[in-house]
This record gives structure tokens, C-alpha cells and sequence, in this order.
């Protein structure tokens, strides 16, 4: 049976061998196609290998908008990776049809499909060059963590990213700036999930820097990994909503502060540890 994710109005479904005239007419840019291969010319080798499963991705007129192939075992050059991976290759939208978010709809729904075609792997990367800021913009709001840095890629300096399947990471979580908090110098930013508020995240600015005064989930969201989820969503976030700031940071205070590993596992980095509290930083423009 042919294993498909329906997401609003787009499908995920395994390629079948009707859409290799569809894939034929796939387009990219020029210069999208310095970042991505069209499905024709990694399609044979995928169906070919029985590590790789080759997907298409089709709107609600069942048009193919979108392809990419799932890579399982897959070792990418330069990186130390588990052996029980799965890596997202090729991934693009076709160019008749971007420009109305389906390319964020693959990404949000993509966590989900993976576990349904490998229900027994629990990590998956994606590689992108670090030019691509469009492209990796979209996977941090997807919450995939920028997990390491290539300095000479094939085309230049290029990102891993990673995301843990067997966490309950919440792919319809949506960062919402408060309008409500216009007094003082704390900048609220709701954590809205399905439309409801699960929580939210105070954020003060000075400068350069964007410090994180609070990170709060109500009770009864607390085991859906909605702080995780924003978290690993900030840096794409703030670079869309605040001016100048390049710098994220939190204070925790007590040896064992009950959120460092949950900064720890959203990318922060350790920067200052005293008796009394750490600093995490993460910086936003790479």
C-alpha cells in the first residue's frame, strides 16, 4: 500500500512511475539549479538503490509541485553521522509553482512522512549551502538544527542539519509577536499551537544582542515539546522581526538549572560558567 501524508493542500507520497512525465517537465532557475539536481537526473539511481526512496509532492489538482528523495544509511562527505540516518536529497519546488508556501508545507509535514516510510530511524540530516539562506531559513522554522558548518563544500561553505525523529517536536508550532507587550522594554512572543496559546518566550534587546528573560509553556502543552520546538524557531524568527541583533542569549542561574539541557539541545552554546550560572549564546547570522 503506497504510504502518503496529506497536509492542507499538498500529498507526500512515494514516486510511482505515472509522474515520470510530470517530473520530466520539472523546472528549476538558474540559479536554483546550483543548489538542487532536477528529479530526472537522480531519479534512476534512487529507484535503483534500496536505500533511497525517490518521493513527489502534489497539490490539491494532484500536479507535482515538489521532489525529493529520502537517503537511509546515507553518509554525507566531511560529516560523522549515526549509521541509522536518513537524509532529505534533492529536495526542490517546481518553479511553475513557487511562491505559495508549499515549499514550508514539505518542510513541516516532511518529520511525520520520514517516520512513515522508516518507522525504525530516528535521525535525519539534510545538507545546504550556506548561501541558500532561503532555503535554510525555512528548515529552522521546520525545527531542524543547525548541527555543523562545512567550510569547502562543492560549491562553497555548506550547513548540516539535523532534526531527532523520536522526539515530540510540534511542526504546526507558530511564533506570534504579542502586541500587548508595548510597555517597557520586554518584547513577548506567544507560542501558538493550532491557533492556541501554549506558552511564550520574553525577549529584551540591547543592541546587538536579544536576551531571553523568560521561556514558559503552560502545563498542559509540556510534554509536546513546544519549548524545543520554538526554541530551535528563534533565530529564523528573530532575524525576520528584530533589526541589528546578532546575538541570542539566556542566563541561567544554579549549577543545575533545570532548561540548560534544553538550550544545550536547541543549538545554544555554553559560553560563560561560574558556581553561581551559565551563559548560552547562539548567533543568528552565519
Amino acid at each position: 500500500m503506497t504510504k502518503s501524508k496529506h497536509f492542507d493542500d499538498i500529498t507526500i507520497q512515494p514516486y510511482d512511475t505515472q509522474y515520470r512525465e510530470a517530473l520530466a517537465q520539472f523546472a528549476l532557475s538558474e540559479r536554483q539549479r546550483i543548489y538542487s539536481s532536477l528529479p530526472l537526473e537522480v531519479l534512476d539511481d534512487a529507484i535503483e538503490d534500496e536505500n533511497r526512496v525517490p518521493n513527489v509532492v502534489l497539490n490539491t489538482q494532484q500536479e507535482v509541485i515538489g521532489f525529493f528523495v529520502l537517503h537511509k544509511h546515507y553518509q554525507h562527505e566531511g560529516y560523522d553521522t549515526p549509521n541509522e540516518v536518513v537524509y532529505v536529497r534533492s529536495l526542490s519546488v517546481n518553479e511553475r509553482y513557487q511562491g505559495h508556501g508549499y515549499g514550508t508545507k514539505m518542510m513541516m509535514v516532511l518529520p511525520q512522512y520520514v517516520q512513515e516510510v522508516f518507522p525504525d530511524f530516528n535521525h535525519l540530516y539534510l545538507v545546504v549551502d550556506a548561501e541558500n539562506a532561503a532555503a535554510w531559513n525555512v528548515y529552522e522554522r521546520a525545527g531542524f538544527m543547525h548541527a555543523a558548518t562545512k567550510e569547502e563544500g562543492p560549491i562553497g561553505k555548506e550547513r548540516l542539519y539535523y532534526l531527532d525523529l523520536d522526539a515530540k517536536y510540534v511542526s504546526s508550532l507558530k511564533l506570534q509577536y504579542n502586541d500587548d507587550s508595548t510597555v517597557g522594554t520586554i518584547d513577548i512572543v506567544d507560542l501558538m499551537l493550532n491557533g492556541t496559546k501554549a506558552g511564550f518566550i520574553a525577549l529584551e534587546q540591547f543592541d546587538e544582542r536579544l536576551i531571553i528573560r523568560s521561556v514558559y509553556v503552560f502545563e498542559a502543552y509540556q510534554a509536546a515539546g513546544v519549548a524545543q520546538n520554538a526554541l530551535r524557531q528563534l533565530a529564523t524568527y528573530v532575524r525576520k522581526q528584530f533589526q541589528g541583533v546578532k546575538v541570542i542569549e539566556v542566563t541561567l542561574f544554579g549549577q543545575n538549572h533545570q532548561l540548560k539541557p534544553l538550550f544545550e539541545k536547541s543549538n545554544f552554546v555554553e559560553t560563560l560558567t561560574t558556581e553561581d550560572y551559565c551563559t548560552f549564546e547562539k548567533y543568528i547570522n552565519y
